[in-house]
């Protein structure tokens, strides 16, 4: 059973994942817990479950200490993930 956590953090993830395929976030760029959480008007909970998924997909890297950031890759590797 899913919870409203779990169907917010799949919707930020989907709608940054789609945000980083598109180009509007450029690899490398940071991804910020706490403006993301504003944006989505929601806890920093499901915004962690979020970057989690998009690690997942190759979309985001952890860096300790550091933070997200939006990871480097090639659109056919995107695409090849996306599929799946």
């Amino acid at each position: 059973m899913a919870t409203t956590e779990d169907t917010i953090a799949v919707r930020i993830s989907k709608e940054l994942a789609d945000r980083i395929i598109s180009g509007a976030i450029e690899p490398g760029s940071r991804l910020r817990q706490d403006h993301v959480a504003e944006e989505f008007g929601t806890s920093h909970v499901p915004v962690r479950e979020a970057f989690r998924r998009l690690e997942a997909q190759g979309l985001a890297i952890s860096e300790p200490r550091r933070g997200v950031r939006v990871a480097a890759f090639d659109l056919g590797e995107v695409r090849e993930v996306a599929e799946m």
